[in-house]
């Protein structure tokens, strides 16, 4: 009984960890409208993790990353951290295909 409450518990632990995409309650890019007065100009046109469309002249400090001299903007709060996860080789291709979608 114990071994199957710990798998269980795994198991939702991990849905839980790839199905977290946006969530509605997470600032989005553009601003959220709460004094985000300073805005960065990113390189990309779409969020590199989820695809969401940017406004690429107004992306919160809060949401921008930098890589390879360049300043790669998100969607929301939840993906800075994911792509911080990512190998250098797996951050160029997602940053290629979210600039070539300018």
């Amino acid at each position: 009984m114990r071994m199957f409450l710990i798998a269980l518990t795994a198991g939702l632990v991990g849905t839980m960890l790839l199905g977290a995409g946006c969530r509605n309650d997470a600032a989005p890019a553009g601003g959220s409208g709460m004094g985000d007065a300073a805005t960065v100009t990113v390189v990309n046109s779409k969020c590199p993790i989820m695809g969401t469309p940017l406004d690429r002249t107004k992306v919160p400090p809060s949401l921008v990353e930098d890589f390879e001299g360049q300043k790669v903007g998100f969607c929301c709060a939840t993906c800075p951290p994911q792509w911080r996860a990512l190998s250098d080789d797996e951050k160029r291709a997602k940053l290629a295909a979210a600039m070539s979608a300018r």
